[in-house]
């Protein structure tokens, strides 16, 4: 079997990163030789390098300080040439863009998730990833509305593919409950990055109008601060509001998702939809926009209600729906939507074997 160098550009271990930790345990137990290179813009290891360490995955951390640092080039090329990979295997942007300038001669899967768009730093490394994801020999997409989104910027239909994420994306640890959420409610949450394709500006925007037919609707809002600039700005006036409480960025946002009555995933665009997965997984109602990856997610979801848009109607009433004490959720419910096969981890990884296997052919017959 063959070596794979596996690349992600991370501040922490997340859902991506404890996916990316069981897809090389696969690898390993079916005979492949997987190393992980963690690019890390904080001192010391990687979270992904100590726990993959702890779980007998070879792990590297790359210091990255910057996008004008030549330094974490320098030490991808260096732990190449010791490694001597068949494959590489990216999965973010940045990973990406380093890849396509130094793989070369060598073969390349990359995984993509989406992009993010908070400000013209991100919209440039947007441009530069898709630069590079034309020169894969695989795009990995995790749902058929960003392969097609990534179709139509220029990547090569013939080599795009669509594997969604498993249920290893999950936290393993168990939570500890919260206390109870003050106030009447309804309890709504919104968890996700503050930036424009969120959606959470059109969800404070039409606040008022839901606070007016529930008086007492609450709106719990977790997540880290949104990028400087305008965005950020009209966020902050959008905060003020009666109802709101800002929690900022949580570790762990399960507590709060399985105490809501309904968590809202106002997206404008929407790659996958890790927020509602975690709420569905958890039994608790969900309303999402009918955009990118969601309306698959939420398939075979009886406790989903999507909406076209973030209007004070389409938001009023999928409110009417899901608080109606007839709509499904429930952890059972939960567990049900979670053991769904499309979510099997083991299957997940045959899948990127297929492809794996499918450039190595196509270059031994070059």
């Amino acid at each position: 079997m063959a070596r794979v160098l596996l690349i992600r550009s991370s501040t922490h271990l997340g859902g991506i990163e404890r996916q990316l930790l069981a897809h090389c345990l696969q690898l390993h137990s079916l005979g492949w030789t997987p190393q992980l290179v963690c690019l890390y813009r904080r001192p010391g290891e990687h979270p992904l390098a100590m726990a993959a360490t702890q779980v007998g995955v070879t792990a590297q951390t790359i210091n990255d300080s910057g996008p004008l640092s030549l330094a974490p080039w320098n030490h991808l090329r260096e732990i190449t040439a010791s490694f001597r990979p068949r494959l590489f295997h990216s999965c973010d942007y940045r990973s990406d863009v380093m890849v396509a300038a130094k793989a070369r001669s060598k073969l390349w899967v990359a995984e993509s998730h989406g992009h993010t768009c908070p400000n013209r730093r991100m919209r440039l490394w947007n441009r530069l990833d898709l630069m590079a994801l034309r020169r894969a020999d695989r795009v990995i997409s995790v749902s058929t509305a960003w392969e097609t989104a990534l179709a139509s910027r220029g990547v090569s239909a013939s080599r795009l593919h669509t594997i969604e994420n498993s249920r290893t994306i999950l936290p393993i640890a168990p939570f500890s409950p919260l206390p109870v959420m003050s106030g009447v409610g309804p309890h709504l949450v919104f968890a996700g990055r503050r930036s424009p394709e969120k959606g959470l500006s059109d969800l404070l925007a039409v606040w008022q109008d839901i606070r007016d037919s529930y008086p007492q609707a609450r709106l719990w809002v977790l997540g880290d601060p949104a990028a400087r600039g305008k965005y950020r700005n009209r966020l902050v006036g959008l905060m003020d509001q009666p109802g709101i409480t800002n929690l900022g960025y949580q570790p762990d946002v399960r507590p709060w998702l399985a105490q809501a009555d309904a968590v809202i995933v106002p997206s404008r665009a929407e790659a996958w939809g890790m927020t509602a997965f975690e709420a569905l997984c958890l039994g608790t109602p969900v309303i999402a926009t009918r955009v990118g990856g969601l309306p698959n997610l939420c398939r075979d979801a009886p406790h989903a209600w999507l909406i076209p848009d973030v209007s004070s109607s389409a938001l009023l009433a999928g409110l009417a729906a899901v608080l109606n004490p007839s709509f499904p959720r429930g952890s059972e419910l939960g567990a049900s939507y979670l053991a769904q096969p499309r979510f099997d981890p083991e299957l997940r990884t045959q899948k990127f074997l297929h492809h794996y296997e499918s450039v190595l052919e196509l270059r031994a017959t070059d």
